[in-house]
């Protein structure tokens, strides 16, 4: 499951990066560039400490279909929905991998909250 995670945060950090030079709103420019200069911190944490509990992880070899176009806030919102879902899977109910993965979705949150308010 945190292989599944890991490569999920990669992938919307890369769809961010792309659509923070695609946008032509100053506020979703800066709230973008936020997010993924913001992300791997958590998630290089959680895998780090993950792993010292339970070894290493390897590298995720899940490969996704090429999406045509790419609705970043729809990717955030998801990836939301998939840590809720399985943090305990994810953390396999460690305290202390629970709230670096608080952390990581936290990074989320605030760029759903700059995303559709700050506009």
């Amino acid at each position: 499951m945190i292989t599944e995670l890991i490569y999920r945060v990669f992938e919307t950090r890369n769809e961010s990066h792309l659509a923070h030079w695609a946008t032509k709103s100053y506020a979703e420019h800066v709230a973008l560039n936020d997010f993924y200069d913001a992300v791997l911190g958590p998630l290089d944490d959680l895998v780090e400490n993950y792993q010292a509990c339970f070894g290493l992880v390897g590298k995720p070899t899940e490969e996704k279909e090429e999406k045509e176009e790419v609705n970043i806030l729809s990717c955030l919102k998801d990836d939301v929905k998939f840590i809720n879902k399985n943090r305990g899977k994810i953390c396999k109910d460690i305290p202390a991998l629970l709230n670096i993965l608080d952390e990581l979705q936290a990074v989320y949150l605030k760029t759903i909250y700059k995303l559709e308010n700050l506009r």
